[in-house]
């Protein structure tokens, strides 16, 4: 059995160091361990030889870079994960926000892989107010934006997608917003849902933030980081907030020991939702 290619710190700072000469990504505060398990993946995936060969393969192509970039990003794997979130914002938050906002604005903010982003749309319909709502969505990568275009979704997923949805509350079926792809195990969602996204290319550091966002949907992406750029990236979406705008985090994510603490006020622990404070 062939051994599990192992990836030094140098080599890993090497890769950061060829992202960031070459096409202005900066990953050098991402949490090393995840990222070097990440690295790993995408060389051994690819048949390469070393770190080495891989900086020399995303230096000389583009394409190669921004399928590194979908490679490299963590996806959503789940449509309404964490259904009682999703029950939260149905009967409360977007509830409030569409009552007080007449053309209000909510931002996925995460790297997603469209998952989030269909489970939003298909909430703000049922609720009768997607045309009231401006979506912004943050996208990482090209590869992963023709997938959300194209509405494709793993089959694979579709029971726990199916009771993820009821456990959500949905009103109508699940069923109602795909149909089967023959012979690929894929499912196409209803991408008529997202006709009125506007996708946002995003880098590492968010730099190119939607602003006046009443709500921002951050879940699952805080961990990936470390402690430097947590920071940065609240910043980032604390200035994107308007007073009073919502966020929320992954269930496994805390603006506790961040510096975000003191400017948001716990909505929902449990649930990970914040509210940016007025004053």
């Amino acid at each position: 059995m062939m051994n599990r290619y192992e990836i030094s710190i140098v080599e890993t700072r090497n890769v950061i160091k060829a992202l960031l000469d070459t096409y202005g990504y900066d990953f050098r505060d991402y949490a090393l361990t995840s990222f070097k398990r990440r690295l790993v993946d995408v060389i051994t995936s690819n048949g390469l030889k070393d770190a080495e060969a891989l900086v020399s393969r995303l230096q000389s192509n583009k394409a190669i870079f921004e399928q590194f970039l979908k490679d490299i990003t963590p996806e959503t794997t789940e449509m309404f994960r964490d259904p009682s979130l999703w029950r939260m914002l149905r009967e409360d938050v977007i509830t409030e926000i569409a009552k007080n906002t007449s053309k209000p604005k909510v931002w996925v903010a995460a790297f997603d892989s469209g998952e989030e982003l269909y489970s939003l749309c298909i909430l703000l319909k049922e609720m009768n107010v997607l045309d009231q709502f401006q979506v912004y969505a943050s996208i990482f990568s090209d590869h992963t934006l023709k997938k959300i275009q194209q509405g494709r979704v793993d089959a694979k997923q579709l029971e726990i997608n199916e009771a993820n949805y009821e456990r959500s509350n949905g009103s109508a079926k699940y069923s109602d917003y795909y149909s089967l792809a023959h012979g690929n195990g894929t499912l196409i969602i209803d991408t008529s849902l997202i006709q009125g996204v506007t996708f946002v290319k995003q880098d590492t550091l968010f730099n190119n933030a939607p602003s006046s966002i009443h709500l921002a949907l951050l879940r699952n992406q805080l961990i990936y980081y470390n402690q430097i750029l947590q920071d940065k990236t609240l910043n980032a979406l604390h200035s994107s907030l308007v007073p009073g705008g919502y966020l929320i985090l992954g269930s496994k994510e805390t603006l506790v020991n961040t510096n975000a603490t003191n400017k948001f006020t716990v909505i929902n622990d449990g649930e990970k939702i914040y509210k940016k404070k007025t004053g």
